[in-house]
């Protein structure tokens, strides 16, 4: 399990000139794998790390490799598409060689172009349940007056509930946050009122375009998006505390390729379901529960008491089955089906799967000659 704790540092200018010449760093990598089409760590550490020392002396070794770590990265995630620009204060990286946390005692060690720097930190009530925890990695992000510290660390996760095989189906939709095949209906009335709102005071200030809105649309974006995660932490928990050792839900992905209007897309583009399934997924795990995902196909056209399967089934909000005649609203129809259909799926979910590109080999020893 792997969860990120966010410590607030008192921002000095240690701090922000280390970011400073980091992202610099960074950036000389970025433009080096760009020009050459590579994002390989040693080939890029091969014709950048000499140029980089004498360049930025004061940036620590080990910093050098973070940043060249990073840009890697950056580089594998965007393919190539677009010639990556750092910001001069976008987050930074530390990991164990450049970075020593002790929860216990709230301090940290950082490596800064100053050397190595010691800063106090209050660690948040919350938080202190990651205390035994291993660090992995963290993030220096520079926010306003302040530094935070963004840290990544690992527990072991339980093992999965051998015991308890009931299963909980749940079909999610606009209308309906959740629906749960124990007969559970959570609407999207208080969900959908709030977000009008907030709809409408964007689209008011997006007319006006002027500076001073447009701050203020940044502002109300924000509450959105915190209202909208707040909604979901508070209904995964619900959801994985129930007694029942296996979730389902369906997997969505790639729902809105699709062209459905221009009124109903806009309904799918607010819908943050995937934010919602993956706070199912992590929370599910630490209780040792197993996610399992379902193709939604026929899920909402199939009887759940005789499995008859018909595109008339349907009729809009409600559900009555041609063959038997049963009847039940569609989405709770819909979960139990859910249900069902994950018994025919083996394994379990990976919430914390990494995504591993295949290395690109480039035959040339320095593709760009001496220097770049």
């Amino acid at each position: 399990m792997i969860r990120t704790i966010k410590i607030r540092l008192d921002q000095s200018n240690d701090l922000l000139q280390t970011v400073r010449v980091f992202n610099l760093a960074c950036q000389e990598v970025l433009d080096c794998g760009y020009e050459v089409k590579d994002f390989n760590k040693t080939h890029l550490n091969r014709w950048t790390y000499k140029i980089i020392r004498e360049k930025y002396p004061t940036l620590p070794s080990a910093l050098v490799q973070t940043a060249r770590d990073q840009a890697s990265d950056m580089l594998k995630r965007d393919r190539f598409k677009h010639r990556i620009v750092k910001k001069p204060m976008s987050s930074m990286r530390y990991d164990s060689r450049t970075m020593k946390v002790y929860l216990e005692s709230g301090r940290a060690s950082l490596s800064t172009v100053f050397g190595r720097l010691t800063y106090n930190f209050q660690l948040p009530e919350y938080y202190k349940q990651y205390m035994l925890w291993e660090i992995k990695n963290g993030q220096l992000v520079v926010k306003g007056n302040n530094c935070w510290l963004h840290l990544q660390v690992e527990k072991e996760a339980p093992e999965p509930t051998t015991n308890n095989d009931s299963r909980l189906g749940i079909d999610m939709g606009i209308n309906n946050i959740a629906v749960c095949s124990d007969n559970s209906f959570y609407n999207s009335k208080h969900h959908k009122a709030v977000k009008g709102r907030y709809q409408h005071l964007k689209a008011e200030l997006q007319s006006k375009g002027t500076r001073s809105a447009k701050r203020k649309l940044k502002k109300i974006s924000g509450r959105e998006r915190r209202f909208v995660r707040d909604v979901n932490h508070c209904l995964s928990k619900e959801l994985v505390r129930k007694p029942y050792g296996v979730i389902a839900m369906e997997n969505l992905i790639g729902i809105r390729n699709e062209d459905k209007g221009r009124k109903f897309n806009k309904k799918l583009g607010n819908w943050s379901f995937h934010q919602l399934q993956s706070f199912v997924g992590y929370k599910a795990e630490a209780l040792g529960k197993t996610v399992l995902f379902v193709k939604p196909l026929y899920t909402s056209q199939t009887c759940s008491k005789c499995g008859y399967k018909h595109k008339g089934n349907r009729d809009g909000c409600w559900f009555k089955c041609k063959s038997c005649g049963f009847q039940l609203d569609a989405d709770l129809n819909a979960s139990r089906n859910i249900a069902t259909f994950s018994r025919s799926v083996s394994g379990r979910l990976s919430v914390n799967q990494p995504n591993v590109a295949p290395s690109v080999v480039v035959t040339s020893p320095h593709p760009l000659g001496v220097g770049y």
